[in-house]
């Protein structure tokens, strides 16, 4: 589906949604804690209910005692992950130590999306890890020594961090130089520790550069135990109330965003920080390393657009960005420079020369929610409509977006295919 964008929002308050980053965790840990499923979950986005749907497929959740019975009994389970990174990275290792002989579906680009370094660890340990699509994992994944290198996905520590505590021997996972999108970790770190789980970290010298390695000592045999608050409280997501804390920075409405923690271990919140330091520069060249903020770079890519005319924006540290949904520096260079703005692509970043106002036009969302919510911000400084193909792919996140952007004064509209 399409959707046409003719106004931008003219300001308002809006509630941030729940952190989906946050959910994951939450939700994880709610179901090994032998929590049932809380209405907190429900509806909050394609890949919240991936994780949910797998988790019950893996018998640890399900509303029906009879179907649950009946999972316990298959041989192999199958687990439908849609496009979410963190229902495969998270629940392939989580499978493996509890012993369940699963297939993992995925759908999009998640299948070619890399995944070597947490399959050499599980095929180290017990497990067999193979397949594209299913993604089939055998065997019962042991304890002892794991390495990691630290500029892989952030996602393949949490996996391994949240699944070791179960197994039947201690753990060592090392993870080598520096541990890139750290804050994510964090997240994990903390939603653990609220369940009762004891991991001990330390940093140790590595190399002839001084660079520390991170190494988190897991005790084996661990029982989680989340409380059911902790359980119905997932914190408000500051990587898709970027998106509207730009939108008021580059136009005149005033938009409020609330239900955000100042003090949360999303490192999304770093917004709240580059909107005023890159307002604060001016015309001036301005550099962000994104490599511990990458689903930043579309927001910020509409913000540099936003500049005062003549500006230089560039953002480094994002090559890991072309595996996500889409190839994501190719898609926001892609369809900003269609809709008019002056965008270089660079191996690992982008270039960004504002030139005023945008013109508008059609952008496609490449079928990746963020690009989706980039086009929409990238309405408010545009001069004439943005129309966006595929839009639906908003959903995976965030999917009352566009409700909530009428909400707030803005006129988006979905179109049937003969209104294109």
């Amino acid at each position: 589906m399409n959707t046409q964008i003719s106004r931008s929002p003219a300001g308002g308050v809006i509630p941030a949604i729940p952190s989906k980053s946050a959910a994951h965790r939450i939700m994880i840990a709610a179901a090994l804690s032998g929590l049932e499923p809380g209405e907190s979950f429900d509806g909050l986005s394609e890949d919240i209910t991936a994780t949910k749907n797998c988790l019950e497929a893996l018998g640890l959740w399900s509303s029906d005692d009879k179907e649950k019975g009946q999972k316990d009994t298959e041989k192999i389970r199958k687990l439908f992950c849609g496009e979410s990174g963190s229902t495969l990275r998270f629940l392939i290792p989580l499978a493996a130590v509890l012993g369940i002989d699963a297939d993992f579906y995925c759908a999009g680009r998640l299948p070619d999306r890399p995944m070597d370094p947490l399959i050499r660890c599980l095929n180290e340990h017990g497990t067999s890890l193979e397949g594209r699509d299913p993604k089939m994992v055998r065997g019962k994944l042991s304890g002892g020594e794991y390495t990691l290198a630290g500029n892989v996905s952030s996602q393949y520590v949490t996996g391994l961090l949240m699944a070791l505590p179960l197994a039947e021997d201690d753990s060592t996972l090392r993870v080598e130089g520096r541990l890139q999108s750290r804050p994510y970790v964090d997240m994990t770190m903390e939603v653990l520790k609220k369940a009762g789980i004891s991991i001990l970290e330390t940093a140790r010298e590595s190399g002839t550069d001084g660079a520390e390695d991170t190494v988190f000592e897991i005790r084996g045999r661990q029982k989680y135990a989340l409380s059911r608050e902790d359980r119905d409280h997932v914190e408000g997501d500051w990587s898709n109330a970027a998106f509207w804390m730009v939108m008021d920075a580059v136009s005149d409405g005033r938009i409020e965003c609330t239900g955000l923690d100042s003090a949360s271990a999303q490192g999304d919140r770093a917004i709240a920080d580059l909107i005023p330091q890159m307002k604060k520069a001016g015309s001036d060249h301005f550099r962000i390393d994104v490599s511990d903020i990458p689903d930043l770079v579309p927001a910020l890519s509409v913000l540099a657009c936003g500049r005062p005319e003549g500006s230089v924006t560039e953002i480094t540290g994002a090559e890991r960005l072309r595996f996500k949904e889409s190839d994501r520096l190719r898609a926001v260079s892609t369809v900003l420079t269609g809709l008019g703005a002056d965008i270089e692509e660079l191996e690992a970043g982008l270039l960004i020369r504002s030139r005023g106002p945008i013109r508008g036009g059609t952008a496609d969302s490449f079928g990746d929610h963020r690009i989706v919510m980039m086009a929409a911000a990238a309405a408010c400084i545009s001069e004439g409509d943005v129309t966006v193909i595929g839009a639906e792919a908003v959903r995976k996140s965030y999917p009352r977006f566009f409700d909530d952007y009428n909400k707030l004064g803005g006129e988006a509209k979905w179109l049937q295919h003969s209104d294109r």
